[in-house]
């Protein structure tokens, strides 16, 4: 029994680690941008569901200037079948550059299936010039990667060609700093680039954090979390690991002493 306590003890210690550091993000002064999109922030406000199938779209805090030093976390579904297209994440965005000729910004997304000249798989891209890309066919810069216009770094390690399962919850963490992007999908390093990954760049530019869809719906992005690293470098989220939602955590340690009581009961008798 007392291995019980000690195990539902560590488990909230954990707890309260966790939200000593990662702090909910309350979406509801974030704004769209780009093709037709619908946006619904959820109840709780670190939630929000995008239900229309449309051209590239980004939801962003158009209030921040920097989001480096920071990492966030939470997790992504698509809760609809029948579709296959890009879902995924921006970094260093700034208003307006979604279809711009200037932009200058880092687009992470996920394809499910392989079509029409792109195939599926995770990947992280620079975009230097969105203005090709307001489209909701497949011919535009956003759907082709085109060269010079949205610029394919490097695919995932094991996620690269393998698209995401309907239905499915992934939970994800990001960090990202003038020096480093580092992209964890369930608890596992998919993508970690510097600046030297990417030509012409000497530091990666700053801006907001937000998520990206093109010709996908009913996506929802659940649970943020933000954790300032420059604060709190040796919290689990900005060393790159995925941790437990808070209430996954709260559950174990209930359920481990609920069995701790129930054996202390049982020795009694």
């Amino acid at each position: 029994m007392k291995l019980i306590t000690t195990l539902a003890l560590a488990a909230t210690g954990v707890l309260a680690s966790v939200q000593a550091h990662a702090v909910a993000v309350d979406l509801t002064g974030w704004t769209a941008e780009g093709g037709s999109s619908s946006w619904n922030v959820q109840a709780g406000n670190d939630s929000v569901l995008q239900t229309v199938n449309g051209a590239p779209t980004v939801f962003f805090d158009p209030s921040a200037t920097s989001s480096q030093g920071t990492a966030l976390s939470g997790n992504i579904r698509v809760g609809a079948e029948g579709d296959d297209d890009f879902i995924g994440f921006v970094l260093g965005y700034n208003s307006g550059e979604i279809f711009s000729s200037s932009a200058d910004f880092y687009l992470i997304d996920w394809k499910q299936g392989d079509q029409a000249g792109w195939g599926q798989g995770l990947a992280i891209s620079h975009v230097t010039n969105g203005s090709n890309g307001n489209t909701t066919g497949t011919g535009g810069s956003y759907w082709q990667h085109t060269a010079g216009e949205v610029d394919l770094i490097t695919r995932a390690n094991s996620l690269g060609n393998t698209g995401y399962t309907d239905l499915i919850d992934y939970a994800f963490n990001i960090i990202f700093t003038s020096n480093l992007i580092e992209v964890s999908v369930n608890g596992t390093t998919e993508i970690s680039i510097t600046p030297a990954d990417v030509a012409g760049v000497s530091s990666f530019s700053d801006g907001s954090f937000g998520f990206y869809n093109y010709s996908q719906a009913q996506v929802l992005y659940s649970a943020i979390r933000s954790t300032d690293c420059t604060q709190n470098p040796d919290a689990p989220e900005c060393r790159g690991e995925t941790i437990p939602e808070p209430t996954t955590l709260a559950l174990i340690a209930v359920g481990l002493l609920g069995m701790g009581a129930a054996g202390r009961k049982a020795a009694s008798r």
